[in-house]
Protein backbone atom coordinates (compact mmCIF):
# COMPACT_ATOMS: atom_id res chain seq x y z
CA UNK A 1 0.00 0.00 0.00
CA UNK A 2 2.65 2.30 0.91
CA UNK A 3 4.44 1.56 -2.55
CA UNK A 4 1.41 2.15 -4.01
CA UNK A 5 0.80 5.69 -2.51
CA UNK A 6 4.12 6.74 -3.13
CA UNK A 7 3.90 5.72 -6.99
CA UNK A 8 0.53 7.88 -6.66
CA UNK A 9 2.60 10.94 -5.57
CA UNK A 10 5.53 10.73 -7.72
CA UNK A 11 3.37 10.24 -10.43
CA UNK A 12 1.34 13.69 -10.06
CA UNK A 13 4.26 15.19 -9.06
CA UNK A 14 5.97 14.26 -12.46
CA UNK A 15 2.97 15.69 -14.41
CA UNK A 16 2.65 18.69 -12.73
CA UNK A 17 6.64 19.53 -13.44
CA UNK A 18 6.58 18.24 -16.90
CA UNK A 19 3.16 20.56 -17.77
CA UNK A 20 5.88 23.46 -17.92
CA UNK A 21 7.65 21.76 -20.86
CA UNK A 22 3.99 21.65 -22.45
CA UNK A 23 3.62 17.99 -22.43
CA UNK A 24 2.07 15.20 -20.66
CA UNK A 25 3.69 13.28 -17.99
CA UNK A 26 2.52 9.92 -20.26
CA UNK A 27 3.87 12.16 -23.06
CA UNK A 28 7.25 12.37 -21.23
CA UNK A 29 7.46 8.27 -20.19
CA UNK A 30 7.25 7.63 -23.57
CA UNK A 31 9.85 9.81 -24.98
CA UNK A 32 11.85 7.85 -22.56
CA UNK A 33 10.71 5.01 -24.02
CA UNK A 34 11.37 5.93 -27.59
CA UNK A 35 14.67 7.51 -26.55
CA UNK A 36 15.92 3.83 -24.81
CA UNK A 37 14.54 2.02 -27.90
CA UNK A 38 14.30 3.93 -30.96
CA UNK A 39 12.64 2.59 -34.04
CA UNK A 40 10.55 0.48 -31.57
CA UNK A 41 7.31 -0.48 -32.99
CA UNK A 42 3.83 0.43 -31.82
CA UNK A 43 3.55 -2.90 -30.60
CA UNK A 44 7.15 -2.65 -28.52
CA UNK A 45 6.24 0.69 -27.24
CA UNK A 46 2.82 -0.69 -25.49
CA UNK A 47 4.79 -3.37 -24.43
CA UNK A 48 7.46 -1.58 -22.66
CA UNK A 49 4.87 0.85 -21.08
CA UNK A 50 2.88 -1.62 -20.07
CA UNK A 51 -0.13 -0.08 -22.20
CA UNK A 52 -2.59 -1.62 -24.76
CA UNK A 53 -1.50 -0.81 -27.99
CA UNK A 54 -4.53 1.06 -28.55
CA UNK A 55 -3.99 3.32 -26.03
CA UNK A 56 0.35 3.97 -27.51
CA UNK A 57 -1.42 4.38 -31.00
CA UNK A 58 -3.23 7.30 -29.60
CA UNK A 59 -0.80 8.81 -27.49
CA UNK A 60 2.02 8.44 -30.89
CA UNK A 61 -1.01 10.21 -32.77
CA UNK A 62 -0.55 13.04 -30.73
CA UNK A 63 2.49 13.08 -30.10
CA UNK A 64 3.38 12.77 -33.99
CA UNK A 65 0.94 15.66 -35.13
CA UNK A 66 2.77 17.91 -32.34
CA UNK A 67 6.59 16.88 -34.40
CA UNK A 68 7.74 14.97 -30.74
CA UNK A 69 7.78 12.14 -32.74
CA UNK A 70 8.12 10.54 -36.33
CA UNK A 71 6.99 7.16 -38.15
CA UNK A 72 9.15 5.71 -40.51
CA UNK A 73 8.09 2.28 -42.16
CA UNK A 74 9.79 -0.92 -41.06
CA UNK A 75 12.02 -2.22 -43.51
CA UNK A 76 10.79 -6.36 -43.28
CA UNK A 77 7.16 -5.39 -42.45
CA UNK A 78 5.20 -2.90 -44.65
CA UNK A 79 2.22 -3.28 -41.99
CA UNK A 80 4.38 -1.86 -39.00
CA UNK A 81 6.07 1.12 -38.62
CA UNK A 82 9.11 1.92 -36.03
CA UNK A 83 9.19 5.08 -33.96
CA UNK A 84 11.90 7.83 -33.67
CA UNK A 85 12.22 11.22 -31.81
CA UNK A 86 12.11 14.35 -33.63
CA UNK A 87 15.11 17.74 -33.34
CA UNK A 88 12.18 18.91 -31.08
CA UNK A 89 11.90 16.11 -29.02
CA UNK A 90 15.62 15.73 -28.57
CA UNK A 91 14.91 19.56 -26.81
CA UNK A 92 12.76 18.34 -24.64
CA UNK A 93 14.09 14.85 -23.78
CA UNK A 94 17.56 17.20 -22.49
CA UNK A 95 14.94 19.43 -20.33
CA UNK A 96 13.44 16.44 -19.00
CA UNK A 97 16.67 14.27 -18.05
CA UNK A 98 17.68 17.70 -15.79
CA UNK A 99 13.91 17.68 -13.96
CA UNK A 100 14.51 14.27 -13.54
CA UNK A 101 18.14 14.46 -11.48
CA UNK A 102 16.61 17.43 -9.60
CA UNK A 103 13.28 15.78 -8.83
CA UNK A 104 15.63 12.56 -7.57
CA UNK A 105 17.46 14.57 -5.65
CA UNK A 106 14.77 16.27 -3.73
CA UNK A 107 13.63 12.50 -3.27
CA UNK A 108 16.25 11.24 -1.76
CA UNK A 109 17.41 14.31 0.52
CA UNK A 110 18.72 13.47 3.43
CA UNK A 111 19.87 10.24 2.42
CA UNK A 112 23.68 9.24 2.40
CA UNK A 113 25.18 7.28 -0.51
CA UNK A 114 24.90 4.12 1.61
CA UNK A 115 21.52 4.45 2.38
CA UNK A 116 21.03 5.71 -1.45
CA UNK A 117 22.52 1.95 -2.73
CA UNK A 118 20.99 0.14 -0.39
CA UNK A 119 17.49 1.52 -1.50
CA UNK A 120 18.17 0.91 -5.04
CA UNK A 121 19.26 -2.61 -3.83
CA UNK A 122 15.97 -3.30 -2.17
CA UNK A 123 13.66 -1.97 -4.71
CA UNK A 124 15.77 -4.07 -7.28
CA UNK A 125 14.56 -6.97 -5.10
CA UNK A 126 11.07 -6.32 -4.47
CA UNK A 127 10.98 -6.03 -8.51
CA UNK A 128 12.74 -9.54 -8.85
CA UNK A 129 10.20 -10.50 -5.89
CA UNK A 130 7.39 -9.51 -8.74
CA UNK A 131 8.79 -10.78 -11.87
CA UNK A 132 8.90 -14.12 -10.23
Amino acid sequence: MRLGMIVRQLRRDFDREVASLGITGSQGTLLFAVATAPGATQRGIADMLEMTEAAAGRLIDRMVAEELLERRPKPDDRRAHCIYLTGRAQAVLEALSAMGDHHEERLLAGLGEAERDELLRLLDHVAGNLQA
